[in-house]
C-alpha cells in the first residue's frame, strides 16, 4: 500500500516543516509520497488522481477542514483509498468529534503504526461531498467572514468565528424555505441556521447537532426559525455547547435520509466543511460508509 501525505503548505508554515520532517524521520527506508498542494481544489486533483489508479493507497490529510473537503471530494466511495487526518490547519473541527483523542494524538505519526479503522458516513449536496456538516442562513455569511478574517489574521479556535458573527449581525438573519425532510414536507418558514451533520462540531467548536454521529446511517437536521437580532447573543453560547434544543420555539431537530430545499430556482449559498458553494433547489443525502478512516491508537 502506498503511503501518501497530501500537505496544504498554507497551513501553519512552521507545524508543515516539522511535520515534513517527521514523515521522513518516521517512514525512513520505506518509500512515501509527499504531495504539496498549489492551489484551491488541487488536493481534490491529487486524491482523485490516486483513487483512480485503483491500488491500495492510505492518503494523510495534512492541514485543516478545508483539505479534508477537498481530498474526500476526490475519493469518496472509492474503497482502495484509507484516509488519516493530520491536523495543521487553522480550523480542525473534524478531529473533535473523537472525544477520548487529542489533536497531539493525531500529530504523532507513531499512533498510525497499528491504526484503528473505521467507515465514515458523509452528506452529499447535489453531488458535493461534505466530511463534517453542511449548513444555509446565517452562518454561512460567518463562514463567508470567517474565510476573509483568516486571510489577515491566522487564529485558531472560536475567535475569527466570533468576530465574524458581529460583523454578520449587520445583514438580515433569516429567510424563507420550502423544506421537505424524507417524506414529510415542513410549512413554509423562515429561518436563521439550516444544518445538516453526522458529526458533531462545526464553525470552530459549536454544536448544532450534539448527537450526531459519523457512521449511523442517518444525517441530523437541525433548523432555527424566526431568530431575532437580539437572541442570537442569548443563543451563541447554547448553541455552542449543544444546549440551545431547550428553546422548542426556536429549534426544530430531525434525523433524515434526505432533505431538499426549493428554493425556486434561487442561487443560495451553503457552508460544506467551511467551503462556500452556491446551489439551486439543493438536496442534501447522507452517503453511508463512503469513505474508510484510519484513526490514531493510543497504546
Amino acid at each position: 500500500m502506498k503511503d501518501v501525505f497530501i500537505v496544504n503548505p498554507k497551513s501553519g508554515k512552521n507545524s508543515q516543516y516539522e511535520l515534513i520532517k517527521e514523515i521522513k524521520e518516521h517512514f525512513q527506508g520505506k518509500r512515501i509520497i509527499i504531495e504539496k498542494t498549489k492551489g484551491p481544489e488541487h488536493a481534490t486533483f491529487i486524491a482523485k488522481k490516486y483513487a483512480l489508479s485503483n491500488e491500495p493507497v492510505h492518503l494523510f490529510v495534512c492541514g485543516g477542514d478545508g483539505t479534508l473537503h477537498e481530498v474526500i471530494n476526490g475519493c469518496a466511495e472509492k474503497e482502495n483509498v484509507i484516509i488519516s487526518v493530520i491536523p495543521i490547519g487553522t480550523g480542525n473541527d473534524f478531529v473533535k468529534y473523537f472525544e477520548d483523542l487529542k489533536r497531539e494524538d493525531f500529530l504523532n505519526l507513531v499512533n498510525y503504526s497499528e491504526p484503528e479503522y473505521i467507515d465514515c458516513d458523509l452528506i452529499k449536496v447535489n453531488g458535493e461531498y461534505s466530511i463534517n456538516t453542511v449548513s444555509f442562513g446565517f452562518d454561512v455569511e460567518v463562514a463567508k467572514q470567517v474565510n476573509e478574517l483568516k486571510k489577515k489574521m491566522p487564529t485558531e479556535g472560536i475567535i475569527p468565528y466570533a468576530l465574524s458573527a458581529l460583523i454578520s449581525l449587520r445583514k438580515p438573519i433569516c429567510k424563507e424555505y420550502q423544506i421537505q425532510v424524507d417524506t414529510k414536507k415542513l410549512p413554509k418558514d423562515k429561518y436563521g441556521f439550516l444544518v445538516f451533520a453526522n458529526r458533531k462540531y462545526y464553525g470552530g467548536g459549536f454544536k448544532p447537532c450534539p448527537d450526531a454521529n459519523i457512521n449511523g446511517g442517518w444525517m441530523d437536521v437541525c433548523l432555527i426559525s424566526n431568530v431575532k437580532r437580539h437572541q442570537i447573543v442569548k443563543l451563541a453560547k447554547k448553541y455552542q455547547e449543544g444546549n440551545h434544543l431547550q428553546y422548542t420555539n426556536l429549534v426544530s431537530m430531525y434525523q433524515a435520509k434526505t432533505v431538499h430545499l426549493d428554493t425556486e430556482n434561487e442561487l443560495i449559498y451553503a457552508n460544506l466543511d467551511g467551503e462556500v458553494k452556491g446551489f439551486k433547489n439543493p438536496t442534501i443525502e447522507i452517503v453511508e460508509k463512503a469513505i474508510r478512516l484510519a484513526l490514531p491508537r493510543i497504546s
